[in-house]
């Protein structure tokens, strides 16, 4: 039952109080959800299902009165769900949440990319940030764009393969590739989207442009997909090489938000130079409206990569002036679904 009443008014001292305390309580989520996953938690409940705080306690040797308590955070967080008993009471049974079976599957021993986001926070945990801040070295940062087979491997298959459904309906949803004959992906990765789109469309041809090494994974990803003669590789550096012509859809897909708005500027004008007359320009991408959380959590660990930019989830309106110096207009955009992250945006060229 929802009480209104209990809601601080906006701007009062109880809601700037709220307002502090989400802080803190950031803080204290990634912290369970840390020790939720190094204690295998999800495994332990998606095998075993809910049982009572004694028994979890003794499996995982926690001291009772704190795993109770411990057990009660996570179910506040939405990880575990508490049922049956007196609140507080030994009677209460603990098993995985909605929210836990879809992030770490309803055995809890899925969700390769939620375990590895945590990861990464517990790893940048013990530097410190001020340090980092005035310069000193990071052990871990990485080096862009990936040149070895394993890091192009592990950031085409884990990162962009595993995720790339909700990417994939945004832009099928949109309408943007209906009319679509030849299209070229630009950044387009293993080939997951070319070939999404070819089983979409039967009349499409896709030709995807990336660095080498990603332009060999792709070729093996495309012909286990048996689209060799439909889906097409074209090697190249966007830093470096002019795009190939001809197409009458250029396709940005998970690609501008790892570049700042100067890098994104530059690739509109290639796009422009390469598009054939009447082409469209989409881009797929999630914007910064409806996706603070996930912008702060990802803008926070590029401090740890130098290699990437700056301001790298950009709002609509920074693509509108980008698009518009380079030349184009913006002629519709399909807005965030509920299931993803992403916006699509289509252009054109100005007359």
């Amino acid at each position: 039952m929802n009480h209104p009443e209990l809601t601080p008014p906006a701007g009062s001292l109880r809601a700037m109080d709220n307002h502090f305390y989400r802080f803190l309580g950031g803080g204290a989520r990634l912290r369970l959800l840390e020790v939720f996953i190094e204690l295998q938690i999800p495994e332990l409940l998606g095998h075993r299902g809910p049982m009572p705080a004694q028994q979890i306690c003794a499996l995982l040797g926690l001291n009772l009165h704190r795993g109770w308590k411990f057990l009660h955070l996570l179910a506040l967080t939405g990880l575990l769900e508490e049922k049956h008993g007196v609140y507080s009471g030994d009677e209460t049974l603990f098993g995985l949440s909605t929210d836990a079976k879809y992030y770490f599957g309803p055995a809890g021993n899925e969700g390769f990319f939620y375990r590895d986001l945590v990861a990464f926070w517990k790893k940048v945990a013990d530097l410190s940030l001020i340090d980092v801040l005035r310069g000193s070295a990071l052990p871990d940062g990485i080096d862009w764009p990936y040149a070895t087979p394993d890091s192009v491997a592990h950031f085409e298959y884990h990162w962009m393969r595993l995720t790339a459904a909700g990417s994939i309906d945004t832009l099928l949803m949109s309408n943007a590739m209906v009319n679509a004959q030849k299209v070229l992906d630009i950044g387009g990765g293993d080939g997951t989207v070319g070939c999404a789109l070819c089983s979409a469309y039967p009349a499409i041809q896709v030709t995807v442009f990336n660095l080498p090494v990603s332009a060999e994974l792709a070729r093996t990803h495309i012909a286990e997909r048996h689209m060799n003669d439909r889906v097409h590789v074209h090697e190249g550096d966007f830093f470096k090489d002019e795009f190939p012509t001809g197409f009458d859809h250029v396709l940005f897909n998970r690609t501008l938000a790892d570049w700042q708005p100067t890098v994104c500027k530059m690739l509109f004008d290639k796009v422009r130079r390469s598009m054939a007359p009447g082409a469209k320009l989409v881009i797929n991408e999630a914007m910064l409206e409806g996706n603070t959380d996930f912008t702060l959590a990802w803008e926070f660990r590029y401090i740890f990569y130098d290699s990437y930019g700056r301001a790298l989830f950009k709002p609509l309106s920074v693509y509108q002036q980008l698009l518009e110096d380079a030349g184009f207009r913006i002629t519709h955009v399909t807005p965030m679904r509920n299931e993803a992250f992403y916006s699509v945006i289509e252009a054109e060229v100005m007359a």
